[in-house]
């Protein structure tokens, strides 16, 4: 990545054009799933992220708990770490490993310290861990 700024640079073309061109590439809705798809009566899972032009972001997981669909979303703002690695808001998860190719992508989603257990806290508990895992995306919107 640094030697693409450095080759755009001589080319006349700055950082910031640079940073906001990578950015505007990822903005869009991105409907999520496991490579591994989850089965059973109770789930806790990714369901899609948003990226915004302002290096904002949504990330919206649902459960499936007991007969029940729930849904959480989550707002802030993306911070890059690495050539690969996008972490969402104060901690609440990574993407790492991420790669896009045309309306695709794929990365593996880390839970982060500040996300907590949102979806043990209603009348059903569902007993769980939060796991890394592999996820793929396409593009809707």
């Amino acid at each position: 990545m640094r030697l693409l700024i450095i080759l755009l640079c001589l080319w006349g073309v700055s950082p910031e054009e640079t940073t906001s061109t990578a950015n505007s590439l990822m903005v869009g809705k991105w409907k999520l799933q496991r490579k591994v798809v989850e089965k059973g009566p109770n789930r806790c899972y990714v369901d899609a992220v948003s990226f915004y032009e302002n290096n904002q972001f949504e990330l919206v997981f649902k459960t499936f708990i007991a007969n029940k669909e729930r849904t959480f979303t989550y707002t802030g703002e993306v911070n890059q770490e690495g050539d690969a690695t996008l972490v969402l808001g104060d901690g609440i998860a990574q993407l790492k490993g991420f790669n896009r190719i045309e309306n695709k992508v794929d990365f593996r989603f880390e839970y982060g310290k500040n996300l907590g257990m949102f979806c043990t806290e209603e009348k059903h508990p569902y007993p769980h861990k939060h796991l890394p895992h592999v996820l793929i995306g396409e593009k809707i919107d």
